[in-house]
């Protein structure tokens, strides 16, 4: 691989480690009328009005009663070390 590929790479994972390391404020996004809570499920209307790093925290999508499931990845210390370690190469 070359120069190139390797920093893309080392870009991609450091931006996807800081996503799954930092905790999603569910309640602001409830607030604003983007998810919608019912028992310990979150409903969406639409995929498309999550904000970027939401949409990449989500672990499944199905169709459900209220409109379109959706489940999160949670954050974990492990990403939180790795996206400390490839910090230098985030956006």
């Amino acid at each position: 691989m070359d120069e190139k590929k390797v920093n893309e790479l080392g870009k991609m994972v450091a931006n996807k480690a800081h996503a799954l390391s930092m905790p999603l404020d569910f309640d602001a996004l409830i607030s604003k009328g983007i998810l919608k809570q019912v028992g310990k499920s979150y409903y969406v209307e639409s995929l498309k009005r999550l904000p970027e790093e939401v949409r990449k925290r989500i672990k499944n999508v199905s169709k459900g009663r209220y409109g379109i499931r959706v489940e999160f990845y949670k954050e974990t210390k492990s990403m939180a070390k790795l996206a400390k370690q490839f910090e230098l190469f985030r956006d």
